[in-house]
């Protein structure tokens, strides 16, 4: 019937398959049955229109202008596969390459906060537990947030939020 057939599908069902959760196999197998139905749905119908014997209606019927007309009719009938006359496939293609170009482009970013939190976890194992650290060890490793009364006054309970040159203490003055 359609100028092209489907031969194969243009899904991956093995990858699609690794990729669904466990809790949504079933929504996965009923879509994949779906699927497989319009599939052989479409394999269900000759691939080209059946011959019709119009000369068997012309001497039965007699010379009827109609069945003349019909002859035409279905002898230039065509079914056109449907085009893609806005190139969405283009646009969906070109989507699906910025989007893995900035897939790429995240994982590398968080390939590198990968390897900052290993080189600060390599950084606290060579560290002394912290039952035999003492406050003068704590500000010697963490100079940034150990508290120095001195030069960086602080309020109690000496968190960044409880401090009165914090953002969120403006509103509360």
């Amino acid at each position: 019937m359609a100028a092209r057939r489907i031969s194969k599908t243009a899904v991956d069902w093995a990858a699609f398959a690794e990729r669904v959760p466990a809790g949504q196999r079933e929504v996965y197998r009923s879509f994949k049955a779906k699927a497989e139905s319009y599939v052989n749905r479409i394999h269900q119908y000759p691939k080209s229109l059946p011959k019709i014997d119009f000369a068997y209606y012309k001497s039965r019927l007699g010379s009827l202008p109609m069945i003349d007309q019909f002859e035409k009719s279905y002898g230039s009938l065509e079914i056109k596969y449907p085009q893609d006359k806005n190139n969405l496939i283009k646009a969906i293609d070109a989507e699906r390459e910025a989007a893995e170009a900035q897939s790429k482009q995240y994982i590398t970013g968080l390939q590198k906060d990968i390897e900052a939190a290993k080189a600060l976890v390599d950084r606290l194992d060579k560290l002394p537990p912290p039952e035999e650290m003492t406050m003068e060890m704590y500000s010697y490793y963490f100079p940034d947030q150990a508290l120095d009364p001195v030069s960086r006054p602080t309020f109690f309970p000496h968190t960044p939020e409880a401090q009165p040159d914090h953002p969120e203490m403006k509103f509360i003055n």
